[in-house]
């Protein structure tokens, strides 16, 4: 809960993308064959259904509903990487180290909101107008535990980097202007998706000290999500037309009268998103690559999610295919990208989740099928863990809020299946069903923690206790509760040690940071081998929320090293701020469920140097290299070795 709750509290000021084994699209149907979704036949086609969704007349109810909802481990060698969900698929962010220099992007502060306006005029915190952002390049050596400041890359004053990846001496950014957050934050007002616009730079960092910029891509729209597979940047964005006059809310006859005049002189290529790369501009979709709906509850949506393909090794050379209709929330595994969105039922108030599946085929993306199920797979966070791809079919836990008093919400587990005949995805198995009634958490249990790992899935929910539920996916036809554990606490991120442990990261049921090894080499019946509770009521940790501040390392002689970031308050519940730091712990005997054990190994506690906010979180990330660890907060880096984390070198 408590994370929920710090969430809560920030929202007014922090708002902070398949075929098995195979992505040959040689085996669908034809063009043919629709589904949800189909491809565009002609060019006005595409401008009909953009038109039709700023002239259809849309229920007042669902427009308010709307508003509503706007407003409410990787490693290589012997150093660590950024964490990512999936083996192969690489994630960016804004800070990396590729074993030899650190790139630390500065942080995107929010200049919105006058909570942090005024800690800016303190002098507390940048504002985003402070001189000489740039994103510094900084030389470590483990062996002494020290970095050095080798090279910056300067930044525009309206340029934020969202995240980089690193690729042969090359440097990735992905950069963009607004700061409307995540995908996964409700953000539903059309409006503010434009005028933005992202984009990406690509540097030459062979010379640390003198990084070249090779190219320059701005993008018309809002960033929502990227990965990286092999050579090619999958690059997500969505792009509402921004046209004068025109009302985004049609609600009566008159403004879609007015709205009908307006868009009667404006042309297709007015309304499409653009790319300019190296100052020249051209249309960033091709219409012989997009889809629209296929419905016909769906007049038309006014939104464009594009999925831009980009190369690492030729940033100039890119293909992007698109749809008409707003995602909120995107998994990716190395053979698909799936995208999720809420679908309102009018006669309820309840959402329920449309989900498409495009194959990936290096530059090139295939439209393999649609499906709807009931209640919500996306609400913010690390919530694309609620999916997984395993042997083609891809498995998703939802969360149904029927509003009923006695217990308000159910949750489901789905197997899906492309079909071989049709482009749509069909329901292999459902749990509960009438053979296996039980339910996945307890009456007003919400959903926390979930990691599919292979053929079996845990999920963890909450309300009072915690049940940490075994679910065996060996026959995807018929899924079961195969065991569960109940202890005090939930853990919000899980993390598998091996086939047999599993690491829960939550919160305790006195509000500390909460970490408990689970043994699960018996799924019948999961245990605990030892929690540890860092601080008291209101700590939290931001990798419960952020899986690229936790960071884990395997096998240093036998033991598996891991550290998360944290601020604690006092144990005895007064809300007394005691520390902030990053804390190092051990699992020990992993190959030995029985007696593997889970034990602090010490805390780098930095002198800030200067004024913390204590509910303000900071961007928290760390790599452990040899015994050396690098501790990065906001744009600071400081680092200790692992076997005397007290004595702290830095900042950098």
């Amino acid at each position: 809960m408590k994370s929920s709750k710090l969430w809560t509290v920030y929202a007014a000021y922090l708002l902070v993308l398949a075929a098995c084994g195979t992505s040959s699209d040689s085996s669908s149907p034809d063009e043919s064959d629709t589904g949800l979704l189909r491809k565009v036949a002609t060019a006005a086609e595409l401008e009909a259904s953009l038109k039709a969704g700023l002239t259809t007349i849309r229920n007042a109810q669902e427009v308010n509903v709307a508003i509503a909802d706007a407003i409410a481990a990787a490693s290589g060698g012997n150093f660590t990487g950024t964490y990512t969900q999936e083996q192969n698929v690489d994630e960016f962010d804004a800070v990396r180290y590729d074993g030899e220099y650190l790139y630390v992007a500065p942080r995107r502060y929010f200049g919105c909101c006058y909570i942090l306006a005024a800690a800016a005029n303190d002098g507390a915190i940048g504002t985003g107008n402070d001189p000489q952002r740039s994103i510094r390049i900084l030389a470590t050596d483990p062996n002494d535990g020290s970095a050095s400041l080798t090279g910056e890359i300067p930044l525009a004053d309206n340029l934020s980097v969202q995240g980089m990846y690193l690729s042969d001496k090359r440097m990735f950014a992905l950069t963009g202007q607004s700061i409307y957050g995540s995908h996964g934050s409700f953000w539903a007002d059309i409006a503010i998706w434009a005028p933005e616009k992202l984009g990406y730079q690509v540097y030459d960092v062979s010379d640390s000290s003198a990084p070249i910029l090779e190219v320059d891509v701005k993008i018309d729209g809002i960033f929502v999500e990227s990965r990286r597979i092999g050579d090619t940047v999958y690059i997500v964005s969505r792009y509402a037309p921004w046209i004068d006059g025109v009302n985004y809310y049609v609600t009566t006859p008159e403004q879609q009268a007015s709205n009908e005049a307006i868009l009667a002189g404006v042309t297709l290529d007015d309304m499409l998103p653009k790319i300019t790369i190296n100052n020249v501009t051209t249309t960033l979709v091709d219409t012989d690559k997009c889809y629209i709906t296929n419905t016909d509850d769906d007049a038309g949506y006014p939104v464009i999610t594009s999925i831009t393909a980009v190369s690492i090794s030729d940033p100039t050379s890119f293909t992007t295919t698109c749809y008409n209709e707003a995602t909120y929330g995107i998994y990716v595994s190395e053979y698909a990208i799936y995208f999720t969105q809420f679908r309102q039922f009018a006669a309820t108030s309840r959402y329920d989740t449309r989900i498409h599946k495009f194959a990936l085929a290096d530059m090139e993306l295939h439209y393999r099928g649609s499906v709807d199920i009931e209640g919500q797979v996306w609400r913010g966070g690390q919530a694309d863990f609620r999916m997984s791809e395993h042997n083609g079919d891809l498995r998703v836990v939802a969360s149904l809020f029927d509003g009923n008093s006695e217990d308000f919400v159910d949750h489901k587990l789905y197997v899906l299946r492309e079909s071989t005949a049709h482009r749509k995805l069909t329901v292999v198995s459902e749990l509960p069903n009438e053979n296996r009634p039980e339910e996945i958490g307890k009456p007003n249990e919400a959903l926390y923690g979930v990691r599919f790992l292979a053929d079996r899935a845990y999920i963890v929910t909450f309300e009072r206790i915690d049940p940490l539920y075994a679910i065996d996916l060996s026959d995807p036809a018929d899924p079961f509760i195969a065991g569960e554990l109940f202890v005090t606490g939930f853990s919000d991120f899980l993390h598998p040690v091996n086939d047999d442990l599993l690491l829960g990261l939550g919160t305790d049921a006195n509000g500390g940071v909460k970490l408990e090894l689970f043994d699960v080499s018996n799924i019948a019946q999961p245990l605990s081998r030892g929690s540890v509770t860092l601080g008291g009521r209101g700590s939290w940790s931001e990798a419960t929320y952020d899986r690229h501040a936790f960071t884990y390392q395997s096998d240093v002689n036998g033991i598996d090293r891991f550290t998360i970031p944290a601020q604690l308050y006092d144990s005895d519940g007064s809300f007394g701020f005691f520390e902030s730091g990053l804390y190092l712990f051990e699992i020990r005997d992993k190959d030995r469920p029985a007696i593997a054990a889970l034990n602090s190994a010490g805390s780098i506690v930095p002198d800030a140097g200067g004024f913390e906010i204590p509910f303000i979180p900071s961007r928290n990330r760390a790599f452990i290299h040899n015994d050396t660890v690098f501790y990065i907060r906001d744009d600071v880096v400081w680092a200790a070795f692992w076997h005397t984390p007290s004595i702290v070198n830095g900042p950098f």
